[in-house]
């Protein structure tokens, strides 16, 4: 009797214990994807020296595409965002990209626990790579 319930207590330790390490390694990957994206759009927006809407679409769909809250501005707070506004490199000028994005529920419970926030943030600014053609 007292090896089934030692047993039993074993199985439900290593079960415990894997399934820890599988949802942080979901969380990690998670939040390694968000970052990948971050630093995609932040190089576009380097190249082109605003963000385009058509880029910003692109990434929205890509991550609602993994299953993430997009329902509100994902890129809200980044700068220049119009081609009007557009950051040229000859004025010394930098792209500012915000982004938030609300993770699985996995990865949001665990971003809670490691960063205290739910959503995944990242914010940034880099200097313009934008050259005006007639300049």
């Amino acid at each position: 009797m007292v090896k089934t319930k030692v047993f039993l207590v074993c199985m439900i330790t290593l079960l415990f214990v894997i399934s820890g390490v599988g949802a942080y390694h979901l969380y990690a990957m998670e939040r390694a994807i968000a970052r990948s994206i971050y630093a995609d759009v932040l190089d576009d927006m380097q190249d082109i020296g605003y963000l385009n809407q058509a880029l910003a679409d692109y990434y929205t769909n890509k991550m609602a595409g993994l299953g993430w809250d997009v329902s509100t501005d994902v890129f809200a707070g980044s700068w220049p965002r119009g081609e009007g506004e557009r950051a040229r490199k000859e004025r010394k000028e930098s792209v500012t990209l915000a982004m938030k994005v609300t993770p699985s529920n996995v990865a949001k419970w665990l971003n809670a626990f490691v960063e205290g926030d739910t959503a995944f943030s990242f914010t940034g600014s880099s200097p313009s790579e934008y050259f005006d053609p007639g300049w």
